[in-house]
């Protein structure tokens, strides 16, 4: 997946795949963080940012998802122009 240790990437699948990983760990470290607090106001910020973290995470799996289906469907058509032998 990563060519090396700087974060650098082989394809939008890498790079789509390393940023829900992050944001499904920023959702999971601001709501153990607002479980945490005892003040009202500060756990409703926190958990407003783990729902914004979450809204990431949905939407870059949908992303995913769309670059997965239009590289099978790439990868069908152009197959269909080979002949097997």
């Amino acid at each position: 997946m990563r060519t090396n240790n700087q974060n650098q990437f082989d394809t939008i699948e890498d790079i789509l795949n390393y940023a829900i990983v992050e944001e499904k760990d920023a959702y999971f470290f601001y709501k153990n963080s607002a479980n945490k607090m005892a003040d009202p106001d500060l756990k409703k910020f926190l958990l407003a940012l783990a729902k914004m973290e979450i809204e990431h995470y949905n939407i870059l799996k949908k992303k995913l998802e769309e670059c997965n289906a239009n590289s099978f469907c790439h990868h069908g058509i152009m197959s269909s122009f080979h002949e097997e032998e």
